[in-house]
């Protein structure tokens, strides 16, 4: 009777073991089937130093110059809207004119205009000193770069192509517009692509530093294109699917054998 009884607790314990271990698994077997990423990878300008008490000088930014394949909208405003009228034609074919290989629109009246590597404000005072004898009294000209466009991909939340209304667009600015970054972005080595004046140069911005404020890539310019990197948990998370899900089916099993064995025991 002692044996037996023996036999019992030293199986009531095994039992009670097994039920322990098994909780534990089932505990762990997300962390098992998950990536850990760091908590310094996902957070921007983590080498920043302190917020600075007085304004900081803006010496990076560059005003954006119209270069060949340009296409610019121009409105001439006068109290002569017959005087006003040719000008306001639209360009090539109503939408806007389209800036040629050698840096030059065709306008109504005014014929050729050589506008290559000029501001849109250095544009538009051209404008006005050359439509001024056709016009009384000085007209209004407005000038818009329609076809800015900036190109964000790789691993950011909705990765497009997307218009710059207003000329102007920074690094941060264009990766909230596609959606931010995602958990396994790669933050310290994010590239830009820019061609400007028959060249293609490529940058690099690192967010996890405050110097991305200073960086010549933190002004975008029109047809530049961002690549996030992903970042090597990312990498894993998409390596053969077979080597992927044998720990996971591995860990399950497991649990299933416990499982199976306590109940059979009960």
């Amino acid at each position: 009777m002692r044996l037996r009884h023996f036999g019992g607790e030293a199986m009531q314990k095994m039992k009670e073991f097994m039920k322990n271990r098994l909780w534990v698994m089932l505990f762990l077997l997300p962390f098992f089937c998950t990536s850990c990423i760091k908590y310094k990878d996902i957070i921007s300008y983590e080498n920043a130093p302190g917020i600075p008490t007085t304004p900081q000088q803006i010496t990076n930014f560059k005003p954006v110059v119209v270069q060949p394949n340009d296409i610019l909208q121009i409105q001439v405003s006068s109290l002569s809207e017959l005087a006003a009228a040719p000008f306001n034609s639209g360009g090539d074919e109503g939408g806007g004119y389209l800036v040629d290989a050698n840096g030059n629109i065709e306008l109504p009246t005014l014929g050729t205009m050589q506008l290559k590597n000029l501001t849109i404000e250095e544009v538009k005072e051209k404008l006005k000193k050359a439509l001024a004898p056709y016009f009384s009294d000085p007209p209004i000209v407005n000038v818009r770069l329609a076809n800015f466009k900036i190109n964000v991909n790789g691993e950011i939340g909705k990765p497009g192509i997307f218009n710059v209304p207003n000329g102007r667009m920074t690094m941060i600015e264009a990766i909230t517009l596609a959606g931010d970054f995602t958990s396994y972005s790669r933050r310290d080595s994010i590239l830009v692509v820019r061609e400007f004046d028959n060249e293609r140069t490529f940058g690099y911005v690192d967010f996890n530093s405050a110097e991305v404020f200073e960086s010549p890539y933190f002004y975008l310019q029109q047809n530049d294109v961002i690549y996030v990197k992903p970042s090597k948990y990312k990498t894993t998370t998409i390596r053969d699917p077979a080597t992927r899900i044998l720990p996971f089916v591995s860990l399950t099993t497991g649990v299933a054998a416990l499982l199976f064995t306590i109940l059979r025991n009960r």
